[in-house]
């Protein structure tokens, strides 16, 4: 099924769809995921939040495990057994490259996943876009979409909240897909820009993470500029294999009000990214 709020498409999983057109009114039931516009920001209001009595479990403010991993499309081999084996052992999941099929998206129910996704584009009839999976519901979500200048082919970025047992914030976890082929970074900065404009406003903890695409030192710089301004952290791996590209990395997790437990980027043969683990928990003066 396909939802959108305004002209943003959301795909949700079909077990979810009344509880999250009751969580709010601005979703609206559509057949045909070309009404999202490849240009229209829509995380310009204030969430609401008000979750149903029946969808109340949250998040482990003691132990929020975290993966963000670009699948690839599902071309590589034995991207479903690897998935399946970081879906047992993680809370919620930054995916890109998403595919939206009965493989993935059985892989995740049969985990016990909810999962929401942001559709970039068409492949072969299928969506794709970005999508964040979670064992807990998420409350609110969405998103937009930043054409790619050369190629034409959209990228998009999804923004999450869940619920944090015993805290009165939630969390906010911001999944995006950086634009690639530009002349220059004026493309870039503008889609970290709405990233920017579209979670600022939260004052609560915060995961940004996904396939930046920040192959180059200017990019990197637009990178830093969001991080800053967000008062994000970054992480310091200790063993630092995450997927570069001309000598800079393109996969990242930032946060902030979160402390970290442990972390570690995951060595596969089964897409071009490794994807990130970070086990978190949630600062006691954020509680």
């Amino acid at each position: 099924m396909l939802t959108s709020v305004r002209n943003f498409t959301l795909l949700l999983a079909i077990p979810l769809l009344t509880a999250c057109v009751s969580i709010n009114s601005k979703l609206q039931l559509v057949s045909n995921a070309e009404a999202a516009s490849s240009t229209t920001q829509s995380c310009d209001v204030e969430p609401v939040m008000d979750l149903p009595a029946e969808y109340t479990r949250g998040l482990d403010p003691e132990k929020i495990s975290f993966l963000n991993w670009n699948i690839y499309k599902g071309n590589g081999e034995n991207w479903q057994q690897d998935l399946s084996s970081f879906a047992q052992s993680h809370d919620v999941m930054t995916i890109q490259e998403a595919t939206l099929d009965e493989e993935l998206t059985g892989l995740l129910e049969t985990n016990d996943f909810t999962w929401v996704m942001n559709t970039a584009f068409h492949l072969n009839g299928t969506a794709a876009g970005v999508m964040t999976a979670a064992n807990s519901i998420a409350v609110y979500s969405c998103g937009f979409k930043d054409q790619e200048p050369l190629l034409r082919i959209p990228k998009s970025t999804l923004v999450s909240y869940y619920k944090i047992n015993g805290s009165e914030k939630k969390l906010l976890v911001a999944n995006i897909h950086g634009i690639n082929f530009t002349f220059g970074v004026s493309n870039y900065h503008q889609q970290l820009e709405s990233l920017y404009a579209a979670i600022e406003h939260h004052d609560g903890p915060m995961i940004v993470a996904g396939d930046f695409n920040s192959w180059s030192d200017d990019r990197m710089v637009e990178v830093e500029q969001l991080v800053n301004r967000l008062a994000l952290s970054k992480i310091a791996y200790p063993v630092n294999n995450k997927t570069h590209v001309f000598g800079n990395a393109i996969d990242h997790v930032f946060y902030r009000q979160l402390e970290i437990v442990n972390n570690k980027v995951w060595p596969v043969s089964s897409s071009d990214h490794n994807p990130i683990s970070v086990n978190f928990r949630l600062k006691t003066a954020s509680l």
